[in-house]
């Protein structure tokens, strides 16, 4: 399926066929802004209780469920603590020291899984040392007298003030998974000498396992951009979740040695360039992809009590701001459809993750660099509580609700495109993504706009804005014309043939 034709067909709700996947109408569950103690809320046949466990935090990243039934959870500015879910009490464990801003700070951890022999936790941050390098670090703790102490640094790879993914697990054979981000190096991504825009495995102690598919190397398979999902399910297979880049976000089944593609495919073969390069590359495609893009972040498998979610994956996502429900076939190795809830509800979601119990925590991130549209609010950031507490009598089922249909409007395609980075207001993020509103680079010549938007670049910031050539010659023209009225009236007027005979 053609990149800009998937984009005609995706609804309101995110729903897409995606690899001749079936696909059932998802639905929406309408909550407040912010949850209060109690507000309950029916699925299809499950009624649920939703509520916030903990208020004010910083950018929380990664959420686990602790050996002592207290959940675990990272905040980006280098603090990690404990949470007891039934009283709200937070106890501080680490406070990294460091510089850290924007995308660069503490993000992931995991615990191990012989915690009763082996106190430790694998912690993994980005750093800016005194000299501005960036590096990104993983580090053991031992957890003595509620602290974690006696760090040992296990990795050193390089890092960025973006792009650096990323996510930690343990296999059942106690082995290390590391999902790490391309850090905008794309040709390095598919070398295995290279460490990043790769899921690396190590032993416990750091070293390389002996049963590497790359002898020497940490690199167990390759070829992803910003991987934020990584995790295990019942049977066994590990997926990923990572942001793509204009186009295809992606859940992936994870393979030994697999090669995913990046920076050459997003999704499947289906463009002139991607087809010739996997004519002469095996490469894996995705489970599932989503165009327009959702920024997907932390990942869960789910086989609790909530039966509308038994063995499904459980997806935050960043910039649809909704929970994603990707239910797994018998196999558990592909996924067969999605549901959607809670979009904009509560904000960036960036983690998940499950009780013993069947308890869904999610994690919130609207006070980090990119908050979206009306939040942070005041109660910002939290971690907040799904539980199930009955059934729904049979006369008060509602069937599901398909999303409407979108159209290919300027405003449509704006908001799934650009948005995100530019803002409703087309101000942008100051010192990140640049505003359009008197932008000298919408006023230049028509032919160095027709290059920006097909060819993409980088900014001074740092940021890279991505070629659009996957998107039609009408969409294109559409958008310009949106932009133009918008933010930019000095903006030469684009017509669809003017993309076209640029292409050219």
């Amino acid at each position: 399926m053609k990149k800009n034709i998937a984009f005609r067909l995706a609804a309101v709700v995110g729903l897409l066929f995606s690899l001749g996947m079936a696909v059932r109408p998802g639905f929406e569950a309408g909550l407040p802004g912010a949850a209060a103690k109690g507000d309950t809320v029916d699925l299809e046949t499950s009624r649920v209780v939703i509520s916030s466990v903990a208020e004010k935090q910083n950018a929380i990243w990664d959420l686990a469920w602790g050996p002592d039934n207290w959940i675990w959870f990272t905040d980006q500015d280098g603090k990690l603590s404990r949470l007891n879910p039934e009283t709200g009490e937070i106890k501080l464990l680490l406070q990294v020291k460091g510089y850290f801003r924007k995308r660069v700070g503490l993000m992931t951890f995991v615990l191990h899984p012989d915690w009763k022999k082996f106190k430790q936790v694998f912690v993994n941050y980005s750093h800016i040392d005194s000299d501005s390098v960036i590096t990104a670090k993983l580090v053991r703790y031992n957890y003595r007298n509620g602290a974690l102490t006696d760090p040992e640094l296990l990795m050193e790879i390089p890092g960025y003030q973006g792009h650096n993914g990323a996510r930690l697990v343990i296999s059942a054979d106690r082995k290390l998974l590391w999902a790490t981000g391309d850090i905008v190096q794309e040709k390095k991504v598919l070398d295995p000498a290279y460490p990043n825009g790769k899921v690396l495995r190590l032993n416990l102690d750091g070293s390389i396992p002996a049963d590497n598919p790359f002898p020497g190397s940490p690199v167990w398979c390759m070829g992803f951009r910003v991987p934020q999902g990584l995790v295990y399910t019942a049977k066994g297979n590990l997926f990923v979740a990572e942001h793509g880049d204009a186009t295809d976000d992606e859940v992936n089944l994870l393979t030994r040695g697999g090669n995913y593609g990046w920076p050459y495919i997003a999704g499947t073969c289906d463009l002139p360039k991607e087809e010739a390069y996997c004519r002469d590359n095996h490469t894996i495609f995705p489970v599932k992809s989503w165009t327009p893009t959702i920024a997907p972040a932390g990942m869960d498998y789910y086989n609790g009590n909530i039966s509308e979610w038994k063995n499904a994956l459980l997806l935050t996502t960043l910039k649809t701001q909704s929970l994603r429900v990707l239910h797994l076939d018998a196999s558990g190795t592909q996924i067969v459809s999605e549901d959607i809830l809670f979009s904009k509800k509560f904000g960036r979601l960036r983690d998940v993750c499950v009780s013993p119990a069947g308890d869904v925590y999610i994690g919130t991130s609207n006070r980090d660099w990119n908050p979206p549209a009306n939040f942070p609010l005041a109660t910002d950031d939290k971690i907040i509580k799904i539980r199930r507490i009955g059934k729904v009598p049979a006369k008060d089922r509602k069937k599901a609700i398909a999303g409407e249909n979108t159209t290919e409007s300027g405003a449509t395609i704006y908001a799934s495109y650009c948005e995100s980075c530019h803002k409703p207001d087309g101000r942008g993020v100051p010192g990140s993504f640049p505003s359009l509103v008197g932008s000298a680079k919408l006023s230049r010549s028509k032919e160095g706009f027709l290059s920006m938007v097909l060819n993409g670049g980088q900014a001074a910031t740092g940021e890279a804005m991505p070629a659009f050539t996957f998107l039609s010659d009408r969409q294109l023209a559409s958008l310009a014309s949106y932009v133009r009225q918008q933010f930019a009236p000095e903006l030469p007027e684009l017509k669809e043939s003017d993309f076209k005979a640029f292409r050219k």
